[in-house]
């Protein structure tokens, strides 16, 4: 489980850590920063409650763990290195923006709570939506969390936003267009995306199958297997909006240090628009 810190992953996270006041004359050593890492990601990947991490593995009990990783993201310490990943590989020449690809899916959420909504697509039960936007090889570039019954179409504009800050943090460079399913293609979507300066490549509401569009749309919609990968993203157990998503975009910053650390482009040569319509 230790390969999951990778060095590209942990000299991220490091700088980024919040600062914590010095441990009290007597008391107990604070657990390092790496061994709760570790557990923290041993518990997103086993998909495990946090009482269950064992301590034998030397990476501190769960509750260490689960306080460790609530400091994390009431700092935004995933968003921040999210986004300094993407840069990295953006400089590194390994991101594909021929296309930003924005799509959607659901998980349900056992425990309701904040996150959550009922699910119209599963009998109303209650359910966490996805949305994300991917790069042309299916590397997540944005990824935020809310309720299933929340329709696609609305988090295009604060979908853009973040992916723009990202963008702008130090690689200065957009996507040559925007790519999505019907979901996104109503008309005030489409202007909007026009009036952003990019060729909106959205299906329109009500046009029908075999547009053209799917043929090139599974680079999104094979992005959530790599989040599925961490079982303790399958089902929302967090009542807390902010600690699932901060479950989100940790994962996402293991896929994204994974790919820097490879060093290259997965199917490099290999364009996956050429068949667009």
């Amino acid at each position: 489980m230790d390969t999951l810190v990778t060095d590209e992953l942990w000299n991220t996270l490091a700088p980024r850590w919040p600062p914590h006041p010095p441990a009290q004359r007597g008391g107990r050593p604070r657990l390092p920063d790496r061994l709760g890492l570790n557990g923290v990601l041993f518990v997103l990947r086993q998909g495990i409650r946090w009482q269950s991490l064992p301590t034998q593995l030397g990476w501190g009990s769960g509750s260490t763990c689960w306080r460790r990783f609530t400091e994390w993201t009431q700092a935004g310490v995933g968003e921040k290195a999210h986004a300094h990943l993407v840069v990295a590989r953006g400089e590194r020449g390994l991101l594909n923006l021929d296309r930003a690809v924005v799509d959607s899916c659901s998980v349900p959420a056992l425990r309701g709570g904040e996150p959550s909504g009922a699910n119209p697509t599963d009998r109303a039960k209650k359910g966490c939506k996805r949305p994300g936007i991917t790069a042309g090889h299916g590397l997540p570039l944005v990824v935020q969390i809310g309720p299933a019954n929340r329709r696609d179409e609305p988090w295009l504009p604060s979908l853009w936003g973040w992916l723009w800050m990202v963008l702008r943090c130090g690689w200065r460079q957009r996507p040559a267009a925007w790519q999505g399913d019907r979901g996104y293609g109503f008309a005030g979507s489409i202007a909007l995306v026009l009036a952003w300066g990019l060729p909106a490549m959205l299906a329109e509401r009500g046009s029908p199958h075999g547009s053209g569009l799917g043929r090139t749309r599974y680079v999104v919609e094979r992005t959530p297997s790599g989040f599925r990968s961490f079982r303790g993203l399958v089902v929302c157990y967090e009542r807390s909006g902010a600690h699932f998503q901060g479950r989100y975009q940790l994962a996402a910053c293991v896929i994204c240090a994974r790919r820097l650390h490879d060093g290259r482009q997965r199917g490099e040569g290999w364009q996956p628009f050429d068949q667009a319509a």
